[in-house]
């Protein structure tokens, strides 16, 4: 297994490899600058802006490892993907647990289709900062902290480095900080397309109630660093798996995920689910999405077990810009289905975007005319 190594740049925001290994490991929490993160002491021969190369995975053309401080300045991994020519540029956030490496085959298509891409680690996984000692657990405090990231790394990295117009794919828990911004009016996108977003974790009423209190009550006695016991990691086995049908891929990430452990989370902390319901909870406000300026498609997979599909489409219905098209046959990773699938996502890709990116072409045309 070989590492790529990260390109020098004097970007600010950019760190050397030489100190990364010496930044992976903090001191005492008084010098940790007030916000709550923990080094990664266990990195192994992983420093943040590294690529995790399996044979089976290779990396996309013109791909370079960054890190970067995010928005209270903790270090996360990034990714971008300068493809010659481009004719806009793809901005791609994972869901929960993921890591850049799960979407090069992805980063290839759209590089195909004429896209640079750029991409990051959540703060909490992947190759990014951990925000526990103990790296398996999956925790955040809010979902605020991941839509600063996110707006950083679009202001600071992104439209620095790539052109435009800039496109929004984000697929299950990624989905929801992206919507959060979008709602509250955010226009750096011409459009952005939601992978399965999570808006909703169950259909049933009591369930959802029922993990509201738990969240909550177990946050309010101390317990939100806690791992929430009796879950359990979807991604290990195939058989019996509510991710994808497709074996190749589902192996492959697995296969990442035994190269590179250190890159991997499995449960998830009672303050990440607290931070999670408060997020998609936001998502139901009344007149929620009347600021929405981004046209945004969600596509749903048919046979989703992991979040509420059937709450895309009342969604859809609070803004004349959001559509919703169901993905036949899929699982809830629809990015890492079968070919036949992923060509329903792709189709449904290109007809959203093409016409959006023209429409954002003109209006920069029309303001360097301006200009």
């Amino acid at each position: 297994m070989r590492l790529a190594r990260q390109r020098r740049n004097a970007d600010p925001h950019f760190r050397g490899r030489a100190s990364a290994r010496k930044r992976l490991s903090f001191g005492p929490a008084e010098d940790r600058r007030g916000y709550e993160r923990h080094g990664a002491a266990d990195a192994g021969e992983f420093a943040i802006a590294d690529f995790i190369r399996i044979a089976a995975n290779p990396v996309p053309a013109h791909g370079e490892a960054i890190d970067f401080h995010g928005a209270d300045g903790g270090y996360l991994r990034a990714a971008i993907f300068a493809t010659p020519g481009a004719q806009a540029t793809v901005v791609l956030v994972s869901g929960r647990s993921e890591f850049i490496e799960k979407y090069f085959e992805t980063i290839s298509d759209l590089q195909s289709r004429g896209f640079a891409v750029a991409t990051l680690d959540w703060r909490g996984q992947g190759l990014s900062e951990r925000l526990l000692p103990v790296r398996e657990k999956g925790h955040i405090r809010d979902f605020g902290a991941f839509r600063s990231d996110l707006s950083l790394f679009t202001d600071e990295i992104v439209r620095k480095r790539l052109p435009g117009p800039y496109i929004l794919l984000a697929h299950s828990m990624g989905g929801a900080p992206v919507l959060q911004m979008l709602a509250d009016g955010d226009q750096r996108f011409c459009c952005a397309v939601l992978s399965s977003p999570m808006t909703r974790l169950f259909d049933n009423v009591a369930k959802r109630i029922g993990v509201r209190i738990l969240a909550e009550g177990a946050s309010r006695i101390g317990l939100s660093r806690y791992a929430i016991a009796g879950t359990r990691e979807h991604s290990m086995a195939f058989e019996g798996n509510v991710l994808t049908s497709d074996l190749t891929r589902h192996a492959r990430f697995k296969d990442l995920q035994s190269a590179a452990p250190n890159a991997t989370i499995r449960e998830p902390t009672y303050g990440w689910l607290r931070a999670a319901t408060e997020a998609m909870d936001d998502l139901h406000k009344p007149d929620r999405f009347a600021r929405l300026k981004t046209p945004t498609l969600i596509l749903s997979a048919e046979d989703d077990h992991l979040v509420r599909s059937s709450d895309h489409n009342r969604l859809a219905g609070k803004s004349p810009l959001i559509e919703r098209i169901v993905i036949k046959g899929a699982l809830h990773e629809i990015m890492m289905e079968r070919d036949e699938i992923r060509d329903r996502f792709w189709k449904a890709f290109d007809e959203f975007v093409t016409p959006k990116i023209a429409d954002g072409n003109h209006s920069k045309s029309e303001l360097m005319t301006q200009a």
